[in-house]
């Protein structure tokens, strides 16, 4: 059977260096700290749990989970991004639909899904000349209702279930939860971060309490988070598939600049219960 040997989060925005001072090279620094964290692990997969910026996904698109099935991902360059392919495993992808399936869990497949910065940063981040085939998960965070926190949990258990019952022995795979943290987006609080928010999550991930945030509601997190808040289901996710471990805040900066609260985190394999 395979294993989880890691479970990171982290912001999936980054901005020309530069525009925020130290704090947004700090950001630099945690962001190629986790992507050293990742290599050092030799993983075999990389899953990158990301939501969609309106590339594949519309407004009213009935679809909560997806993920992309192919064997390489061509990036659509969103932000001045390449848009070299990169690898991908299209049978881990429909294995893990059929999984989650069994399991009464709808998890579409994505056909023709075109990453773009909330998976091709991490990506970045951990090095493409690494070469680890990437399997993108893709939540639809603009949907009303969002994806709740207690569907992300979930759905990283069966991320677990999957890798340990289904896949080849000795698999290795390091989950990334991407996105967050608070950010308000096209609305007139855009600029605003709540630090109180933001480290509220960090510690109840990195102290191993990640089913404490599973009441929190969507109107709840888009008051407190904004609507860019709404992307830790992403981090729940990942917490989903190591439930009880704990870990550490890698890094952590409000940075209104880029309108965003970023952060990172890493969870240690075999601590807490994963049953």
């Amino acid at each position: 059977m395979g294993s989880i040997v890691g479970a990171f989060g982290t912001a999936h925005l980054v901005m020309k260096r530069g525009t925020a001072g130290e704090a947004g090279e700090r950001v630099f620094d945690g962001m190629k700290e986790i992507g050293r964290r990742v290599r050092a692990l030799s993983p075999d997969r990389l899953v990158i749990i990301s939501s969609d910026h309106f590339y594949n996904y519309r407004i009213g698109t009935p679809i909560a989970y997806g993920v992309a099935a192919a064997d390489s991902h061509r990036p659509f360059g969103d932000m001045h991004l390449p848009t070299d392919p990169f690898a991908g495993d299209a049978l881990f992808a429909r294995g893990l639909a059929a999984h989650s399936g069994a399991a009464s869990f709808d998890l579409a497949v994505l056909e023709d899904y075109r990453p773009d910065h909330g998976v091709v940063i991490p990506m970045l981040m951990v090095g493409r000349a690494a070469g680890v085939p990437v399997i993108p998960v893709i939540t639809n965070t603009a949907n009303e209702p969002a994806p709740s926190l207690a569907d992300g949990w979930r759905l990283g258990g069966l991320i677990r279930e999957y890798v340990e019952q289904r896949r080849r022995a000795e698999e290795r795979v390091v989950v990334i939860g991407t996105g967050g943290l608070s950010h308000w987006l096209a609305v007139p609080e855009m600029g605003r971060v709540n630090s109180e928010f933001d480290l509220a999550v960090i510690d109840a991930l990195t102290q191993g309490r990640g089913e404490s945030l599973l009441g929190w509601t969507g109107e709840q997190i888009l008051a407190e988070g904004g609507n860019g808040g709404l992307e830790i289901v992403n981090w729940l996710m990942m917490a989903g598939t190591m439930p009880g471990a704990t870990g550490e805040r890698v890094y952590y900066e409000p940075i209104p600049e880029w309108v965003t609260g970023m952060g990172g985190i890493e969870l240690f394999a075999n601590t807490g219960n994963t049953k």
